[in-house]
């Protein structure tokens, strides 16, 4: 790890580190654009002074979009030790993640990683869920059955053979499975664990551990630990209107707003957004929320006519979702806002990645690894990606009226 900033502190040249002044582009970037020199002595020579450039990262993943095949080829080659490091980290980030309770980049690292054994993959579930179950534990279950991990054990007891996924869906059926995959809209099967990189829609997530990096569209949350990186919204049936979703004995974190069906019992809700429960019942529950919490009218924790009953209700709380956090731009040093125009940054810390790569207050950010930068939520998860699977990315910015190149680098998780 040491040596790890030893090498980046030595490539950014002293005046890279400033936030105001663009730096000097790095000799990195010239040596990359040797690769596509006329001369193939030249490539050549380039190719032997660019193997171990950690610098000279984001300039080759650029080059590995070139139109020129050879230059792809080359890149591609150097680009492959730097991959290996990144992927042979990956299991103690999977671990990192789950010490710190760091719930996207848990998937996101989890996705990325390619253990030895693929059984590696789906034990870390259960791992990822206890602090979120001790949490159940203390607020529901209180010292009696906790029902969100009977129901769970229920459904592993009650299917004789497991069967495993990691690639795309295609309709799978069976008795139980373990999977990883792209996105979830498909209800006929029985899930114990999923790990998804984007969006889950189903009529019932029961019985098992399930993380998302999108939405989830559900209709009954029974015995469920669900994460998402995205709101928790109801279920559109082909047949018929809304069914939003209805937890019990369930533990969900989501990043994103939580709308809530008829009725809520014994479950914990821990939202980075708002709680809509005006047509819910709600009885035994922990319900915490960053933002509005709507209750059924005319009644208000703790009301004497018991609606809802048994309850913790907090709305506007500081850490929401803790023990779980959600990765933020914060996280890397930097602060932003939306504008017509791209992204303006408004603030960057000093000593981060992005302080470090000489980016100032009032630059727009124009793209991400030659990719339109979007809205802030979509950049926060380019970034995020970009953080697992690379450990880098370029930035185009615009200061002033021109435009700049700005590589930036993350530190492998300790």
């Amino acid at each position: 790890m040491r040596l790890f900033f030893l090498v980046l502190s030595i490539t950014f040249l002293g005046a890279a580190l400033a936030a105001a002044p663009v730096p000097s582009l790095p000799d990195a970037q010239a040596l990359v654009a040797g690769l596509g020199s006329p001369s193939e002595d030249a490539r050549d020579a380039a190719s032997a002074d660019l193997r171990g450039r950690v610098d000279a990262r984001p300039w080759l993943r650029r080059a590995a979009r070139s139109t020129d095949k050879d230059t792809v080829r080359r890149a591609t080659n150097l680009l492959d030790a730097a991959d290996k490091v990144q992927q042979k980290a990956a299991s103690k980030a999977v671990d990192t993640c789950i010490r710190d309770g760091r719930a996207d980049l848990f998937i996101e690292w989890h996705h990325f990683w390619q253990p030895t054994s693929k059984d590696d993959l789906w034990a870390v579930g259960p791992r990822a869920a206890k602090a979120g179950v001790d949490v159940f534990d203390t607020a529901v279950a209180r010292d009696q059955t906790n029902y969100l991990v009977r129901g769970i054990t229920a459904n592993l007891a009650e299917h004789a053979k497991s069967r495993y996924l990691d690639g795309p869906f295609a309709g799978e059926t069976g008795d139980l499975w373990y999977v990883r995959t792209d996105r979830i809209e498909h209800d006929g099967m029985a899930l114990a664990f999923a790990s998804v990189a984007g969006r889950v829609r189903r009529a019932e997530l029961g019985g098992g551990y399930f993380f998302a990096l999108g939405r989830v569209d559900v209709s009954m949350l029974q015995s469920a630990f669900l994460i998402c990186d995205g709101s928790v919204d109801g279920y559109w049936p082909r047949r018929g209107d809304v069914q939003l979703p209805e937890p019990v004995n369930s533990f969900v974190v989501c990043r994103g707003n939580f709308s809530a069906g008829a009725f809520v019992s014994n479950s914990v809700l821990l939202v980075d957004g708002d709680v809509d429960l005006e047509q819910a019942t709600v009885r035994n529950c922990l319900i915490r929320a960053s933002g509005k919490i709507r209750l059924p009218k005319d009644h208000k924790p703790g009301a004497k006519d018991g609606k809802p009953t048994n309850c913790t209700i907090e709305a506007h709380a500081k850490n929401a979702t803790a023990p779980y956090t959600f990765f933020e731009l914060s996280d890397v040093g930097l602060s932003l806002a939306d504008d017509e125009e791209g992204l303006v940054v408004t603030s960057v810390k000093a000593d981060t990645p992005f302080g470090n790569c000489g980016l100032a207050k009032g630059d727009l950010i124009r793209a991400i690894d030659d990719v339109p930068a979007g809205h802030s939520e979509e950049f926060r998860k380019a970034v995020r990606r970009a953080l697992v699977r690379q450990g880098d990315c370029l930035l185009t910015i615009t200061r002033g009226d021109k435009n700049h190149d700005l590589p930036v680098f993350f530190p492998l998780p300790k």
